[in-house]
C-alpha cells in the first residue's frame, strides 16, 4: 500500500506541476510533453505515469467550472494560496470525476502529499475543504457551469441557444481514438481493435476511412501507428483536404506543394497519399525544431517522401510562384478542438483572438506571393469563431484582388469529430 501511495503522490506532484506551467502560459500539449520527459528520466517502478497524469488533467478543464466555485465556495476566507488552490484543483477532480482512485483515497494522498511539501497547516486545511466537498449534496451537478462564460455568451450571439447547447454538450465528453487507415487491414485486426468506421461527414469522397477504436492498449502494443499502415488522428483533419481534392481532380495541381504550420504532419501525409500517383514534390514546414524531427520520423513510418524545413510560415524562404498548392494550417484559438483540448476555452479571449487574427492576416500575406497563377492556397483552423475563419478569408480577398474563392466549410464539433475550417483560394491568372 505504501508502494502505491508514494506512486498516486508522484501522480498528484505531476499534475500540479503541470497546472502550474499551463497558469504560467504553457498549452495543454506542452504539459503532456513534459510527461514524457518525465517519464523518461524518472519512471516509476517501470510504469509510466503520463496516462494517470492525462486523464486528470483532461477531467480537470472538462469540469474547471464547477471545481473551482466549489473550492471558492468552501474556502471561507477567500482567496487561496495558488500552489494550494492547484493542490485542490487536482484532488477534487480524483475524487468526483476519476474511478482510478477512490475519493477517500485521493483526499489522504492529498493530505499527505501537502504535510511533505508544505506542512501541517496548509494539509488540515486542505483536509477540511476536501471533506467538506465530498459531504455537498450538490456534488455532483456541475456540467452547466463547467463552460466559461465569456465563450457561452459569444456563442449565444454567434451561432444562437440550440446551436450553442450543440457545441457545449461536446466539451466535457470523452471522444473516442480514431485512425485513419493507409493501407487496408484485414478484418480480424480492425476486430481486435473494436474498430468501427466513422460515417463520413464530407461532400467529396476521399479515400481515406477513419475507424474509431476501442481496444487502445492492443492496438498501442502491437505498434499500429509506427507500422506506417495507419495514423492515429482525427476525421475533421481531412476537410481541408476535401476542399484540395477538387483542384487535384480538375488536374491543376501538379508540381509542388507547400504545408505550412505543418507538425505533426497528418495533412501532409494525406496530400502525399492524394497524390501518389500524380509525382508532386511536398515541402512540409513548421516553426518548432523538435516537431521538424517528430514529422522526419511520421514521414519515415509512413514510407513517404516528404522534404522537412525548418521555418516559420512567415519566412519568405521560397521564389515568387513557386508552388502549385500551399496549405497554411494557421495557429488558431482551438476552439473546434474542445473534445480533445479542453484547456482552449479557458484560454479564449477576445485580444488574444484578435492577437491571432493579425499573425494568420500575417502569414496568409507572406505566402500568397509563393502561390503560381491559376495554383491554390488553402486556408485551414481547428478554430469555430468567425474571427479567424470566414471574417479571415473575406478580408484576405478584399486586399488580395488576384485570389479569389473557391469554397469554405465550417464544421462543427459533433459525435464523429472535431471541428474545423477551410477555404480554397485560387490565384487569378
Amino acid at each position: 500500500m505504501a508502494k502505491r501511495n508514494m506512486i498516486s503522490e508522484k501522480i498528484l506532484e505531476a499534475a500540479c506541476d503541470a497546472l502550474t506551467i499551463w497558469e504560467d502560459g504553457a498549452t495543454l500539449d506542452d504539459c503532456l510533453d513534459a510527461l514524457d520527459e518525465l517519464d523518461k528520466k524518472e519512471g516509476y517502478n517501470g510504469r509510466a505515469i503520463k496516462p494517470a497524469v492525462s486523464s486528470l488533467l483532461f477531467e480537470y478543464f472538462r469540469h474547471k467550472g464547477f471545481v473551482d466555485n466549489l473550492i471558492r465556495k468552501f474556502a471561507k476566507k477567500g482567496d487561496v494560496h495558488k500552489e494550494v488552490r492547484i493542490i485542490l484543483q487536482c484532488a477534487i477532480t480524483q475524487a468526483l470525476y476519476q474511478t482510478g482512485i477512490a475519493a477517500e483515497s485521493a483526499v489522504n494522498v492529498a493530505v499527505d502529499y501537502t504535510k511533505n511539501k508544505y506542512g501541517r497547516g496548509r494539509s488540515s486545511f486542505i483536509n477540511a475543504l476536501l471533506r467538506a466537498v465530498l459531504r455537498a449534496p450538490d456534488k455532483d451537478k456541475g456540467e452547466e457551469s463547467s463552460f466559461p462564460g465569456i465563450l457561452y455568451k459569444k456563442y449565444l450571439a454567434d451561432h444562437g441557444a440550440e446551436k450553442t447547447k450543440e457545441i457545449i454538450s461536446h466539451f466535457a465528453s470523452n471522444p473516442p481514438l480514431t485512425f485513419r487507415m493507409r493501407e487496408e487491414l484485414p478484418k480480424e485486426e480492425l476486430e481486435k481493435y473494436g474498430a468501427e468506421a466513422v460515417p463520413s461527414f464530407l461532400e467529396t469522397d476521399l479515400p481515406f476511412p477513419f475507424f474509431e477504436f476501442s481496444s487502445v492498449k492492443e492496438f498501442f502494443a502491437d505498434r499500429m501507428q509506427e507500422s506506417g499502415k495507419v495514423y492515429v488522428q482525427d476525421p475533421a483533419t481531412s476537410l481541408s483536404i476535401s476542399l484540395a481534392k477538387n483542384a487535384f481532380k480538375e488536374g491543376m495541381i501538379c508540381g509542388k506543394v507547400l504545408d505550412c504550420c505543418a507538425a505533426p504532419g497528418g495533412k501532409t501525409l494525406m496530400l502525399a497519399d492524394l497524390t501518389a500517383d500524380k509525382g508532386a514534390k511536398i515541402i512540409a514546414s513548421d516553426r518548432s525544431k523538435q516537431r521538424c524531427t517528430l514529422m522526419n520520423v511520421n514521414f519515415k513510418r509512413a514510407g513517404i517522401r516528404s522534404s522537412v524545413k525548418h521555418l516559420s510560415a512567415q519566412e519568405n524562404y521560397f521564389p515568387a510562384e513557386s508552388f502549385d498548392l500551399i496549405l497554411a494550417d494557421d495557429p488558431c484559438s482551438n476552439t473546434g478542438v474542445i473534445r480533445r483540448r479542453p484547456d482552449a476555452p479557458w484560454k479564449f479571449s477576445m485580444k488574444r483572438v484578435q492577437e491571432l487574427v493579425s499573425l494568420q492576416k500575417e502569414i496568409l500575406s507572406s505566402l500568397a506571393p509563393l502561390v503560381k497563377k491559376d495554383g491554390f492556397l488553402l486556408y485551414s483552423t481547428c478554430s469555430i469563431e468567425k474571427e479567424e475563419d470566414m471574417e479571415q478569408v473575406k478580408t484576405f480577398l478584399a486586399e488580395h484582388k488576384d485570389f479569389s474563392l473557391v469554397s469554405e466549410k465550417l464544421l462543427f464539433p459533433a459525435r464523429y469529430h472535431d471541428g474545423a475550417y477551410a477555404a480554397l483560394l485560387k490565384k487569378i491568372p
